[in-house]
C-alpha cells in the first residue's frame, strides 16, 4: 500500500501542528491553485526558520487549517520537502517579469491608454496584480498622473515598466559600499566593495535596496538589503554624479560633431553602454544643431575640475587649524592628499585625506580651498605649473609639455611632472597613441610655460597694463625667468594685502591666467 504524502505544516511562530489534506476550491483568500508566490518574510516552524524571505513556491490549494494556504516551496532550510500552511500575509504573488503585487514601478517608455491618455516615460505607478489575460503574462498597473489628481489603470507588458528603486538606482547598476556594512554587529561587507543592484528590498521597498556584493567577509553569498546612504553609484574614473569635468582631449563620435578639448560639463551617471568604463555627461556649451547636450564619454577623456584648481592626488598643507563643531581636528601645516571634489558641494569644497587628525579619526575632510595650500616644490615651482622639457628625459623627448604634480617623493631636489608622451614622434603614428607618464625631474631641466598664481587686485591702479603673455620670448615688462624683483606697492588679493611694498621676490614665468 503506497505511503501517503506527509501532511503540510503550519508556518507559525507558536509551533506547528499536523493538518489534514488540502481542501478543494477554485479561488481562496485571493490565491488560485498554481499561483507562483514568494515568502513575504522568514517562515518558522517550532521557532526555526524553514523558508527564507523571498523563497519561491507555488500554491497547492486552501489548507484544512482555517484561513491558511498550502504552499510547496522550492527549497527549505531544513532540507524537508514537506508543504507549509501559510497565512495570506506571509505570501506575495509573483507576476510576469518577476514583479510582485504592490511593487512600485515607473513607465519605461511613453504608454497610451485605451482612452487615449498618454502616460509619459518615468511616470510612477503601482502593480495591482496580474492582467486577467489567458496566459497571465501581463500586469495591471495603476499610474498616478499630475501628482495624485488623476489615476489611470493600464494593462502593461513587463518590459513597459521598471521597478522604482529607492535612491533612483536602477536594476543592474554597479554600486560600492560607502562604509563598512554590518549584520548583527559583525562587518560583512567592507567599505569600497563593488556590488550590483538587484532591485528594491521586498521587506522595505521604499527605503532599502537589495544588493549582491562581489565579496562578503563572512563568505556568504546572500544578498544584502541596504539603506540608500550605504551605497553609491560606481562611476569609472572614481567620479561622482554631479561632478564637474573637462574634456582632456577632443572626444569624437561616429555621427556627431566632436566635443572640443576644454569643454566643461556635469556628470549625470554611468553610460548605458560600457557603464564600468564610460560616463554620461551633459556639456555646458550649446551643441550643434541636431546633437544632444548629453553624450557618453570614456573616463580617460575627462579631467575632474576641483575647486581652487587643486588636482586629485596632489599633496597639500592645512593653511590653518581646521575645526569641526568648534574642535580642532587638523592642525595647521599638516600634510594631506586631495581625494577629489566634495560630494556635498562639488563646486565649492575639496575632499582631503590628512595624514593626522587630532580626534584620532581617519575620515576624509571637506574643506574650502582657502583652508589648504599647494605644497611648495623646489625651484620655485608649484603644482599646476605648465612646463616643457629642456632635454630628452628618458621616454620624454625634448620640448614635450607637462604639468607639475607636486614635490618628488623620492628626492627633495626634484619635482614630479606629468608629461604627455607620444610614440608618434619616433614612429610617425597618429597622435592618438599618446599616453601620460610621470617623471621626477630636476627643475633645471624644465622651462616654465604658464605659472599658476593669483591675480593681484588692480582696482586701485586702473592704468596698470594688461598682463597677458606676449607672443615673443620676453615676459611682460621685459623681465626674464629668475630675475630678482621687489613689489613697488602693497599687492592685494580679494581686497586684502598679501605682499607689502619692497618685499623681494623671483620671477617664475608668464602668468597662466587670462587677464580680466
Amino acid at each position: 500500500m503506497p505511503t501517503p504524502p506527509s501532511p503540510p505544516t503550519d508556518a507559525t511562530g507558536g509551533g506547528a501542528t499536523d493538518t489534514a489534506d488540502v481542501t478543494t476550491s477554485d479561488s481562496f483568500l485571493g490565491f488560485v491553485c498554481g499561483d507562483t508566490v514568494v515568502a513575504a518574510r522568514d517562515l518558522r516552524v517550532r521557532g526555526k526558520v524553514v523558508v527564507r524571505q523571498g523563497g519561491s513556491g507555488y500554491v497547492i490549494g486552501p489548507a484544512a487549517s482555517s484561513g491558511r494556504i498550502c504552499v510547496q516551496f522550492e527549497q527549505r532550510e531544513d532540507q524537508s520537502e514537506n508543504r507549509l500552511n501559510c497565512l495570506p500575509d506571509e505570501l506575495r504573488h509573483t507576476l510576469a517579469g518577476g514583479y510582485l503585487a504592490g511593487t512600485r514601478v515607473r513607465s519605461h517608455r511613453t504608454l497610451e491608454s485605451p482612452a487615449g491618455t498618454s502616460i509619459p516615460a518615468g511616470c510612477s505607478g503601482v502593480v495591482i496584480g496580474p492582467a486577467r489575460d489567458p496566459l497571465f503574462q501581463r500586469l495591471l498597473v495603476r499610474f498616478a498622473l499630475n501628482g495624485q489628481d488623476h489615476v489611470e489603470e493600464l494593462v502593461c507588458d513587463p518590459q513597459d515598466v521598471e521597478s522604482s528603486i529607492p535612491g533612483n538606482f536602477r536594476r543592474g547598476n554597479a554600486v560600492i559600499a560607502t562604509r563598512d556594512l554590518r549584520v548583527n554587529g559583525q562587518v560583512v561587507v567592507r567599505e569600497g566593495v563593488l556590488g550590483t543592484v538587484v532591485g528594491p528590498s521586498h521587506s522595505d521597498s521604499q527605503h532599502r535596496v537589495t544588493v549582491s556584493f562581489s565579496h562578503r567577509e563572512d563568505s556568504s553569498r546572500n544578498r544584502l538589503n541596504c539603506v540608500v546612504n550605504e551605497i553609491k553609484l560606481y562611476l569609472a574614473g572614481n567620479l561622482e554624479v554631479g561632478a564637474r569635468v573637462q574634456a582632456a582631449r577632443p572626444i569624437s563620435y561616429d555621427r556627431l560633431a566632436p566635443v572640443p578639448t576644454g569643454s566643461i560639463g556635469t556628470v549625470l551617471g554611468p553610460a548605458q553602454d560600457e557603464p564600468l568604463a564610460r560616463i554620461l555627461v551633459r556639456w555646458d556649451s550649446a551643441p550643434p544643431a541636431g546633437a544632444p547636450p548629453e553624450r557618453e564619454a570614456h573616463s580617460d577623456d575627462l579631467r575632474l575640475m576641483i575647486a581652487g584648481g587643486f588636482r586629485r592626488g596632489e599633496t597639500v598643507l592645512a593653511a590653518k587649524d581646521l575645526r569641526v563643531k568648534g574642535l580642532v581636528v587638523v592642525k595647521q601645516n599638516v600634510l594631506g592628499t586631495v581625494v577629489g571634489q566634495s560630494a556635498t558641494d562639488p563646486g565649492g569644497r575639496v575632499t582631503v585625506c590628512f595624514t593626522r587628525r587630532e580626534d584620532g579619526r581617519s575620515n576624509n575632510l571637506n574643506v574650502v580651498p582657502a583652508e589648504i595650500q599647494h605644497m611648495p616644490c623646489t625651484g620655485g615651482l608649484v603644482p599646476g605649473d605648465r612646463v616643457a622639457a629642456l632635454r630628452q628625459l628618458l621616454v620624454v623627448p625634448k620640448g614635450a609639455q607637462g604639468m607639475v604634480v607636486g614635490p618628488s617623493c623620492s628626492q627633495s631636489s626634484r619635482v614630479a611632472v606629468r608629461f604627455h608622451s607620444s610614440s608618434a614622434e619616433s614612429s610617425g603614428e597618429c597622435a592618438d597613441s599618446s599616453e601620460e607618464v610621470v617623471l621626477h625631474v630636476e627643475p633645471e631641466d624644465l622651462k616654465v610655460l604658464h605659472a599658476v598664481a593669483e591675480d593681484v587686485d588692480d582696482a586701485l591702479q586702473p592704468e596698470r597694463e594688461d598682463d597677458t603673455e606676449d607672443s615673443g620670448p620676453a615676459l611682460a615688462g621685459g623681465y626674464n625667468r629668475g630675475d630678482a624683483v621687489a613689489a613697488t606697492r602693497d599687492l592685494r588679493v580679494g581686497g586684502k594685502v598679501v605682499v607689502r611694498a619692497n618685499i623681494l621676490g623671483t620671477v617664475v614665468g608668464p602668468s597662466g591666467q587670462e587677464s580680466g
